[in-house]
Parts: C-alpha cells; sequence; structure tokens
C-alpha cells in the first residue's frame, strides 16, 4: 500500500495535470466561444470527466487499500481544500467542487474525531451563504460521523 505521501503525491499529479489542461483550454479560447451558454469553450471540453473518472478511480483504489485514520483525513482534507488553494481557472473551478462528492464512500471509515476536524474545515473554507449541495451533503454526513 502506498504511503501517506504518495497518495497525495498521486492528487498533486492528477489535479495538476487537470489544471494545466483547463488553463491551456482558458488560454487558447476562441473569441465567443461558449458565450452565453452555448455550447463549446473550454466548461465542454471532455477533460473535465477525464478528471472526475480519473478521481473517483483513485478514490476507489485508496478505499480498497485500507488507508489509516490519518491517511484518510490527510486525502479528504487535501480533497477539501483544493479550489481554494488552486487558482483554478473558472471553467475548473466548479468541478473541484463537484468532485468533492466523490468522497462520500469513504466517509463512514473515517473517525468520529477526524470526521468533525473535516467539517469544521468545510464550515471554514465554505461559508453558509457560498456552499454548494454538494458541500451541504458533505457536511451532513461528516456531521452523522462524528457520533
Amino acid at each position: 500500500m502506498p504511503d501517506r505521501s504518495e497518495w497525495i503525491s498521486r492528487l498533486e499529479a492528477l489535479y495538476g495535470s487537470y489544471l494545466e489542461t483547463a488553463a491551456a483550454l482558458e488560454r487558447d479560447r476562441r473569441f465567443g466561444e461558449g458565450i452565453f451558454g452555448m455550447k463549446g469553450g473550454p466548461a465542454d471540453d471532455p477533460c473535465h470527466e477525464r478528471f472526475a473518472e480519473d478521481l473517483r478511480a483513485l478514490l476507489e483504489s485508496f478505499g480498497a487499500a485500507k488507508p489509516s485514520g490519518g491517511e484518510l483525513r490527510d486525502v479528504l482534507a487535501w480533497i477539501y481544500d483544493a479550489p481554494q488553494r488552486d487558482r483554478a481557472p473558472k471553467c475548473a473551478y466548479w468541478m473541484l467542487v463537484a468532485v468533492q462528492g466523490l468522497t462520500r464512500p469513504l466517509l463512514g471509515d473515517l473517525a468520529p474525531e477526524d470526521a468533525a476536524a473535516l467539517r469544521r474545515q468545510l464550515e471554514k473554507a465554505y461559508p453558509r451563504y457560498a456552499r454548494m449541495p454538494v458541500q451541504n451533503e458533505l457536511l451532513r454526513e461528516l456531521k452523522a460521523a462524528e457520533r
């Protein structure tokens, strides 16, 4: 089983590659592309779905490796912090938030104190008025895991 730093390294590589691709899409965008919600443009590129699927596979592998409580907490904290930490291109920011929901299958394995720490991290990073539905669901599940 890879150690904690290896899992974080894998996440960094996956997110880094995705953010580089998204930045290139934004940089190379043609005038008017995707304007007014029309199809086309960086937001419609298949790289977003590929990223989500690659992250899903990585998290499934991570969960199957039966990580320790500390490893699990660190990986989840890293994912929850990504939209705040990484200066994401506009077309990628919402995907970084959406993929936080992929962590839900792992929440049941958290120790109550780790669930509480992650809940506090999410509440601080994403004020109530700025939260997306996926983050509200995560907060509910983390609160339940605290018991």
